[in-house]
């Protein structure tokens, strides 16, 4: 059959504009491109509170991408989901701590629209209430009591510490032990420390408080500021059984209150020497031989210079203890070897470490602890003026302690001074020399600065501790 003529033009036409179709559509732009939805930006977990808990507790997640619709909120505990969401902001999201978790720490995420945050941990404290074992034996207000026993929460909140109904300031907490700054507990002599962990309370234990110590931190001292960080107090007051007349230089050490040991070969009232190094305060401070007395000379260390080698052969509770001061930081170090011949083993601390060393004893406080002091020794327990001197823990701050014993009142023994100074706030300290020798200097105040009574006259002597 032959093909229509018409039929076969129009077969021949189409497909010759077929191509030019083609490639005309392949350029031709699309005015309705597909719309691409954005990924949304994952969810920030910054904080959770309170850090531990219980099952049941409300937690706050605070972060920021939560939104505000509880539908598209789930949040995790390791694998267990929170069933109850309480309440959610673009920055909060507060939940119930799903059940089945106890002691132990678990990873917390939250996800919104199924896009996950980063991950925060929480602690499921034990259920069970806390249990105290032991105790510190005695306190007194602003000591450290540290409380060993079981369940504890480690997030310090979580533990209310009382001490009759007076409430502690925990300052360290861990499952095992809790340590707290003793209240004001006024004039009681026993209290019962008490924990409660998050409505747990646990059993009592008792505790003594120290009625001396406890007047000591809470006394209403006669104060002068000599200079900013520089508090000279006294008082007079019944202490250890007997009148007591105590002075106290408080010092902050900074750039404006420098610390340094002076020294004379002639032998100089505590006053004397003090001007003499342009100081605002100072306390005469190691032996010397004097009257037909045993050789006890300490070694000293100025700005770096060896003054004085000390002495050989001396009893150790003259010289287990040097006073060092390293570029204004002060530190009392114990020192344990060499026998009678300590001054040697402080001779041979680098200059590096410390430019300045005066050694004396005995050592009075070693890291909060009183030394097991030789209370046999008449030295230490002879009621006698006393000068001593103690330290916090970072060394930038001093207490230098001068006791009166005459003139109405009576003097203490080391163990005593070692309690004041204690209480006082000093975590390390060292006895210096006493008796006639103990002097305190404030600048413009008492005798010509002389502040102490302890004679009529001052006594010659060959160092001191100042602060100018």
């Amino acid at each position: 059959m032959k093909m229509n003529l018409k039929c076969l033009n129009f077969l021949l036409v189409f497909f010759l504009i077929l191509p030019v179709l083609t490639l005309s559509s392949c350029g031709k732009k699309d005015n309705n491109p597909t719309t691409v939805t954005p990924t949304p930006a994952a969810p920030v977990i910054a904080a959770i509170s309170p850090e531990s808990g219980k099952p049941a507790d409300v937690i706050t997640i605070n972060g920021t991408g939560f939104g505000s619709d509880k539908a598209k909120v789930k949040v995790l505990f390791e694998s267990q989901e929170a069933s109850t969401i309480v309440s959610v902001k673009d920055t909060e999201i507060k939940v119930n701590a799903p059940a089945g978790f106890s002691n132990q720490t678990v990873k917390v995420v939250v996800y919104i629209a199924n896009v996950a945050s980063n991950q925060k941990s929480f602690n499921y404290t034990v259920t069970s209430s806390p249990t105290i074992t032991s105790a510190n034996a005695s306190c007194f207000y602003g000591s450290t009591v540290i409380i060993v026993g079981n369940n504890f929460s480690e997030n310090k909140a979580d533990n209310i510490v009382k001490f009759g109904e007076v409430e502690a300031t925990v300052i360290a907490a861990s499952k095992t032990s809790l340590t707290v700054t003793t209240p004001n507990l006024g004039s009681v002599t026993t209290a019962n420390i008490t924990v409660n962990k998050l409505g747990m309370v646990s059993n009592a234990r008792s505790i003594a408080v120290d009625a001396n110590q406890n007047l000591v931190a809470t006394y209403n001292w006669t104060t002068h500021t000599a200079r900013a960080g520089v508090v000279y107090k006294t008082g007079e007051f019944n202490l250890f059984g007997s009148a007591r007349r105590i002075h106290v230089l408080d010092v902050t050490l900074n750039a404006s209150n420098t610390l340094g040991i002076g020294f004379s070969t002639s032998n100089k009232s505590t006053v004397a020497m003090c001007n003499d190094y342009g100081a605002i305060v100072g306390i005469n401070a190691g032996y010397f031989p004097m009257s037909g007395a045993s050789d006890k000379d300490p070694y000293i260390r100025i700005n770096g210079v060896k003054m004085q080698d000390g002495h050989l052969n001396v009893n150790p509770i003259f010289t287990n203890a040097a006073l060092t001061i390293n570029n204004n930081i002060a530190s009392i170090r114990n020192i344990t070897t060499g026998g009678r011949n300590q001054n040697p083993e402080a001779a041979a601390i680098p200059v590096t470490e410390a430019q300045n060393v005066i050694v004396c004893g005995p050592m009075l406080i070693k890291n909060g602890i009183i030394e097991n002091l030789d209370m046999t020794n008449s030295h230490n327990s002879s009621s006698t003026a006393r000068t001593a001197l103690g330290l916090t823990a970072d060394g930038k701050r001093l207490f230098m302690v001068v006791v009166d014993y005459n003139s109405g009142v009576t003097g203490l023994s080391t163990l005593n001074v070692a309690k004041i100074l204690q209480a006082l706030g000093a975590v390390n300290a060292m006895n210096f020399d006493g008796g006639g020798s103990s002097t305190m200097f404030v600048q413009g105040k008492g005798d010509n600065g002389r502040v102490s009574v302890n004679g009529s006259s001052m006594r010659a002597i060959r160092s001191v501790i100042y602060v100018k």
